[in-house]
């Protein structure tokens, strides 16, 4: 006689699942954030922890970029009358800016079990606390321009940073195969910054009013899980 015992799997039963993901998103920006910077991109990766409850926990870690900014002032502090940033030679420099910023967090959060093809996957709700930092990159293509050496750029690239809040509302999905995975949805983050430079050359000040930067999120994720595969036990009697 042959008895066949199979393992819980996903798709039979909530389970603890670890997992890695990679994600990338477009971020409208709202608050004081707005007016410094347009539209951006952000590409992530974090890790998690999914217990047999459908709650989780993890960690994350995300960079903020975009070409081109909304008000480069700084401009208007060191063009010629000619419209000009010059070079050691007196001929127009080639300069461009861009954002270049990073968030990293922690979160807590529960997957719904509804509209879903198994009991693990579902609606997704989180939230966390951590940190936000992002700056205006300034380029000065051939290194030529007097004006912004590395110690003259920090006082026009504006380099903030603080603690960050953030929600997140999606979905999230589990494949029995480990690498089909995903999930989407919408972040809601909200940084409370402040200037971090000693002395801003625009301003002609050290600019201490606090800041509140926000950042409205499409984002979606692969996801590897790592939970280990059960075989089938087969007893022979």
């Amino acid at each position: 006689m042959i008895a066949q015992l199979s393992s819980q799997t996903i798709k039979d039963d909530r389970i603890l699942i670890p997992m890695i993901s990679a994600d990338l998103g477009y971020n409208h920006p709202g608050g004081d954030f707005a007016e410094r910077f347009n539209g951006s991109g952000q590409v992530g990766a974090a890790f998690n922890l999914k217990f047999k409850s459908n709650i989780f926990l993890g960690v994350q870690g995300g960079y903020l970029f975009s070409q081109g900014i909304k008000d480069p002032e700084y401009r208007d502090y060191l063009e010629n009358e000619d419209g000009w940033i010059t070079n050691f030679y007196g001929e127009p420099g080639i300069v461009a800016e861009k954002l270049d910023g990073f968030t990293v967090s922690a979160h807590v959060g529960y997957i719904i079990p509804v509209l879903n093809p198994n009991p693990n996957s579902g609606i997704m709700v989180s939230g966390g606390m951590g940190f936000m930092q992002h700056k205006i990159w300034i380029e000065e293509r051939g290194n030529n321009i007097p004006q912004l050496t590395d110690e003259y750029i920090k006082g026009y690239d504006r380099l903030c940073n603080g603690l960050m809040t953030k929600q997140f509302l999606g979905y999230m999905f589990f494949h029995e195969k480990a690498t089909w995975n995903f999930y989407a949805g919408f972040e809601f983050t909200q940084g409370y910054t402040q200037n971090r430079r000693s002395w801003d050359f625009i301003e002609e000040r050290k600019i201490d009013e606090k800041r509140l930067d926000l950042l409205y999120s499409i984002k979606i994720g692969w996801v590897i899980s790592l939970h280990k595969r059960m075989a089938t036990e087969i007893y022979y009697y």
